[in-house]
């Protein structure tokens, strides 16, 4: 699988998850948008780096930057 196929399955995800969680009760956004926020905390520490494509691995990154944003505009 080639990186584009990868990143557009992601914004497809992205959108899906945006989507589902509009739809829930404040609180629950907001509980959802801060376990996102700290997850992607996590998937930038340089562990994820190690031996990946740097590319992919920075798409990745700027991709999850981006839900979170959206999440944290939800809550």
């Amino acid at each position: 699988m080639n990186a584009q196929s990868v990143l557009g399955m992601i914004h497809a995800q992205e959108l899906l998850i945006v989507s589902l969680i509009r739809a829930l009760p404040p609180d629950a956004r907001r509980k959802v948008s801060d376990e996102f926020h700290g997850q992607v905390e996590l998937a930038e520490a340089p562990h994820l780096s190690d031996g990946h494509d740097r590319d992919l691995t920075e798409a990745f990154r700027a991709h999850i930057r981006k839900l979170s944003i959206l999440l944290a505009s939800c809550s």
